[in-house]
């Protein structure tokens, strides 16, 4: 499905004045709609008032810093967030994803990487996966909505663990292998870096197993990769 880059705004969340004038011109060359905050109190304003597909969010933010935004953006009503950061340690890029990044991008970048991560996490907002209705356990996934309840409840998934989920309820029951949910929800680039499909497993089981720790719904099958079990009376 192509992305549409008109129907999507992003807001660019970046204190280095000539980083942030940079992405700026280079988003909306390719035609995107750019609002800009130069610290973390605008940023926080413009969350609140405005509505973003994606958030550019820098961790060092003056006021208040990326990882309070990131940890206080949560709802259905969010936009996908990609960190923007000079800190490159995997520590940081672990807990960045934990708080609900979506993706980690490490300064300095270039124009392609920023704009190809971007077009990744909009195929990741406008792409469905699938139609119907999977029933297991305490979980109802309706894959037309996109949308899925616990016990009668809707838990509100980021873009990213929609997709995930959604990659793993087309084919219930079956093993999806690691290199597959890679390639398909983050991009044949990512088919390496299988830390952000623990990362993500983990988000998932957090928000729909009963617990996390012994997972009923969404089993790893040894090195392989994960499968959406079917289990009608055990509860996840």
């Amino acid at each position: 499905m192509a992305v549409s880059v008109r129907s999507h705004r992003i807001l660019i969340a970046e204190d280095d004045a000539v980083l942030r004038n940079l992405i700026q011109q280079v988003l909306a060359t390719d035609g995107y709609a750019i609002t800009a905050a130069s610290d973390g109190r605008e940023a926080k304003r413009l969350l609140g008032e405005e509505s973003f597909s994606i958030l550019l969010l820098d961790i060092g933010l003056p006021f208040i810093d990326g990882w309070t935004i990131l940890a206080d953006a949560t709802g259905g009503t969010r936009p996908a967030i990609i960190v923007i950061s000079a800190r490159g340690d995997e520590r940081d890029k672990v807990r960045a994803l934990d708080l609900g990044a979506d993706d980690y991008l490490t300064k300095p970048f270039g124009a392609p990487e920023l704009l190809a991560r971007i077009r990744a996490v909009l195929r990741r907002l406008d792409e469905g996966e699938g139609s119907g209705i999977v029933e297991t356990g305490d979980l109802r996934i309706d894959l037309a909505k996109r949308t899925v309840h616990r016990n009668g409840i809707e838990v509100r998934l980021s873009p990213t663990e929609w997709l995930l989920l959604a990659e793993l309820a087309v084919r219930p029951g079956e093993v999806v292998d690691q290199r597959t949910l890679l390639a398909k929800v983050w991009g044949s680039q990512y088919i390496g870096d299988t830390n952000y499909l623990r990362t993500f497993v983990l988000r998932l089981r957090r928000k729909l197993e009963k617990d996390p720790v012994h997972p009923v719904c969404i089993e790893t099958i040894g090195r392989q990769g994960y499968r959406l079990s079917i289990v009608h009376q055990a509860r996840c």
